[in-house]
């Protein structure tokens, strides 16, 4: 015989165990339960054989095959087939049609069965699947087209059910569950016991191929085809690829997870896992092979091998030391998955290893996979990360892992390894100040814009180190933005305007600007921090340092700002703006500093019209509603000036309204001016409305006389005028006529008559009020009280000395004396 590896995995070692020299003929099959070995001889024979173990001084296993008994057939022929039932100590051989039923360990014939066993038997198969104490098989007899379903007990066989009315007469059968799978002359179909239908499956060449079947455990059956094994499931469905053969096989045997194919001159282990081939070795004269709890036995004419499967876990190492890791993981899950938990840590050290290799050569994804199958700790990966580590970082060094740093890396493959462990470390479960740094400066490298996210959770880092890592990384923005979620303000600002100030060619490309800097500082109102940038931002941006300006809750030093603009009116006036109107502070120099503002802007020849219009609006409606200017220091101003409406109002904050109507009236002409002067004056429009009627009636100009006469009676008759109206009988000329003023006549009487109407009724409900008081009055003071012994005073609880009391509206009684101190 000639063995030897073809692959590089080496799932098995073939081991002779036992060279003998049978006189009982020829080797037909072989059956294997636990230790004990079966096999059966053309000269109708069964010989028991035990298989041992030990273990040698270099720790290598030894195996012995001991001959223990044997016993002959009913028939004395050759025996095609033996089966074993360990729970009732029997073992039942099949010998040209007979059948013959022994005790498994003395190898005595049963004389129990007689003729409950069946006859014509061509095949047995045995329910692998059976749950029952008893043992199942499956008959097949010759010349029928039926299959019987039985149990053998200890004493004799039971005919559960006969599956008659079968396609043809089948040649063998296997039983697995609630499903048959028959072999006919050419084909295979699969028969299910629950429905009672037949399905017929794929056919094979009769000349070339003899049918096999074989149960290869988790409910998937290996049947014999053309030069390929087809493996389907209960219902029949292909549910792997096909083994392709290199020679077509006489025996096929299982152990988890390879299929082994035994032909006449090789033996060929495929895997289950890929169905490709894994090993093969030439062997020779093969008689029969059988298989139990993994280990398989092959039977020459003078000896007995046994395939012995080499330690998944040894197989898996060699894989992993040849680079085929893919073939490795595969095989260790499929072999050490269902590990008990004392034995898991062997898969778990295998699986560490492979990701190991996998992160070494680049296949990130299969390497995340795994170490997050072995919850690998991140500090024992990112320690690989030069670029990472801080000063404080104790990483260990995942065991078996080569020395390699990604720090040499090309910079795409330097960014996937950083999304690599990105991803890694943000599913750790425990969050740490060194792991937070290490994800922020992962997301720093991978994606810069999602560092503002990141920084509003406000997970404690290392911020010596995170500093550190944006000043080397050129990431000078953002560590403006760490200072910033740290509460640094001020450093925060220092870096920006480092950034501002540099040339535009070595900025950082992710600084937004200037605003960035306002809107932290609006974020903070910081007095001090906007107090010792406002010069620098004033003369970097002036429109953003304004809105700043107006738009902080912070104390300013607003003396220090105006003089910071004095040389930028429109802007001093927009913050003078915003101190007097919005913040309406009570400064008297600010309101009169405003006012000179807008005269300055107004006078200017540089003014636009459209502007003047504007500002003009704003100089009225402060010089009218503000109290707190220098009135005398804005009048010297404007007199001389064309603003004789705004000369108009200050002649009225200085209660001079005679002259600030005459201006109106006389040099301004602009009588609708005047008359929304008096309406419009906070005080004493009544009075103002009759000094502009005698205004229009004692005009010295002669050229504007009969205008303002025509206005006067406009004046009077105007429903939006108010008058004294008896002080204005007294001046309007006593020639008019009462239809000239008809409207002023018919208001003044209504007027007149309601004010005297609602005199009557206020003094009417007044009279009433007092008459209900008197005689609330006069109720108390008729009431009668009693004065006796016992009676005492309610405040100083004296009693009475005389009948003078005074009653409280409770009812409580009180001296004279002492009522007068408690009111």
């Amino acid at each position: 015989m000639q063995a030897r590896a073809r692959q590089a995995v080496k799932a098995f070692d073939l081991l002779p165990v036992l060279d003998y020299k049978s006189p009982a003929g020829k080797p037909s099959c072989v059956t294997v339960a636990g230790n004990d070995v079966y096999v059966g001889y053309t000269s109708g024979h069964v010989r028991h054989f035990l298989v041992s173990s030990s273990t040698s001084a270099s720790g290598r296993t030894k195996y012995q095959v001991r001959y223990l008994d044997e016993m002959i057939g009913s028939s004395k022929k050759s025996i095609s087939k033996i089966v074993v039932a360990p729970t009732i100590a029997r073992i039942i051989g099949l010998a040209e049609n007979q059948v013959f039923v022994g005790d498994m360990f003395s190898m005595v014939g049963a004389q129990t069965y007689g003729r409950s066993t069946p006859k014509s038997v061509t095949f047995i198969s045995v329910n692998e699947a059976s749950t029952s104490y008893d043992l199942e098989i499956a008959v097949c007899q010759a010349r029928k087209k039926s299959v019987l379903l039985m149990m053998v007990t200890a004493e004799r066989f039971i005919t559960k059910q006969e599956i008659s009315n079968l396609q043809a007469v089948p040649q063998k059968v296997l039983w697995h569950g609630s499903v048959l799978l028959l072999a006919y002359e050419g084909y295979y179909s699969v028969y299910d016991l629950m429905s009672r239908t037949e399905l017929e499956l794929f056919p094979y060449n009769t000349t070339t191929t003899s049918p096999l079947m074989k149960t290869l455990g988790e409910g998937e059956i290996y049947m014999n085809g053309d030069g390929l094994g087809m493996i389907i499931n209960e219902s029949g469905d292909v549910c792997r690829a096909p083994i392709a053969w290199i020679n077509q096989p006489k025996f096929v045997c299982y152990s988890k997870p390879y299929i082994v194919g035994i032909s006449q001159s090789s033996i060929q282990v495929y895997s289950l896992i890929d169905q490709q081939l894994k090993q093969k070795s030439g062997f020779n004269d093969a008689m029969s092979a059988g298989d139990f709890a993994g280990n398989i036995f092959i039977i020459t004419e003078e000896q007995i091998y046994m395939l012995l499967p080499v330690p998944a876990e040894e197989q898996v190492e060699r894989l992993l030391d040849s680079g085929n890791l893919d073939q490795a993981m595969a095989l260790a899950e499929e072999t050490l998955g269902s590990l008990t938990r004392s034995k898991s840590s062997r898969l778990k050290a295998l699986r560490q290893r492979a990701a190991n290799q996998y992160w070494t050569r680049g296949d990130l994804e299969e390497a995340f996979s795994l170490f997050t199958k072995t919850h690998t700790p991140p500090a024992e990966i990112y320690c690989l990360y030069d670029t990472l580590l801080s000063t404080t970082t104790a990483g260990v060094s995942v065991a078996g892992l080569p020395e390699v740093s990604v720090a040499g890396l090309p910079e795409d493959k330097m960014r996937d390894y950083h999304v690599f462990l990105l991803q890694y470390v943000s599913k750790a479960g425990v969050r740490t100040e060194e792991l937070n740094t290490i994800e922020f400066k992962l997301v720093a490298l991978t994606d810069p814009d999602k560092i503002l996210d990141l920084l509003k959770e406000k997970r404690p880092m290392d911020m010596k180190c995170v500093v550190s890592f944006l000043k080397t990384e050129g990431f000078l923005y953002m560590l403006g933005v760490y200072y910033a979620s740290c509460g640094f303000v001020s450093e925060a600002v220092d870096q920006w305007r480092e950034l501002e100030e540099s040339e535009m060619q070595t900025r950082d490309p992710r600084y937004p600007g200037l605003r960035c800097i306002v809107d932290l500082l609006l974020s903070t109102n910081i007095q001090a921090v906007i107090m010792s940038n406002v010069e620098w931002l004033i003369s970097r941006d002036p429109d953003r340092t304004l809105h700043l300006l107006v738009s902080t809750s912070a104390e300013l030093n607003n003396d220090h700002i105006l003089n910071l603009l004095v040389e930028r009116p429109l802007h001093i006036v927009a913050f003078l703006e915003e101190l007097v109107i919005n913040q309406r502070t009570d400064i008297n120099r600010y309101h009169t500093q405003l006012a000179q503002q807008y005269l300055t802007l107004l006078l200017s020849p540089h003014t636009t019209r459209q502007r003047a219009l504007l500002l003009r609006k704003k100089l009225q409606a402060h010089l009218l509603t503000s109290d707190k200017y220098a009135v005398s220091l804005i009048l010297n101003k404007i007199q001389g000036t064309v603003l004789k409406k705004e000369l108009a109002i200050l002649y009225g904050k200085l209660q001079e309204h005679d002259k600030a109507l005459k201006v109106l009236v006389y040099d301004v002409h602009d009588l609708q001016s005047a008359e929304e002067y008096c309406r419009e004056w906070p005080t004493g429009r009544k009075e103002l409305h009759l000094l502009l009627l005698n205004i229009y009636l004692n005009c010295d100009k002669p050229d504007q006389q009969d205008t303002l006469l025509e206005r006067a009676v406009e004046f009077l008759n105007d429903r939006l005028s108010v008058f004294n109206y008896s002080e204005v009988y007294k001046i309007i000329p006593r020639d008019w006529p009462i239809s000239l003023i008809e409207p002023f006549v018919y208001r003044s009487l209504g007027c007149q008559a309601h004010h005297y109407r609602t005199s009557r009724i206020v003094k009417g409900l007044s009279e009433l009020e007092w008459a209900s008081v008197r005689a609330v009055k006069v109720g108390y003071t008729r009431r009668t009280v009693k004065i006796t012994d016992g009676t005492y005073c309610a405040f100083c609880f004296h009693p009475f000395s005389d009948s003078n009391c005074s009653v409280a509206t409770n009812g409580e009684v009180y001296h004279t004396q002492c009522i007068s101190q408690i009111t």
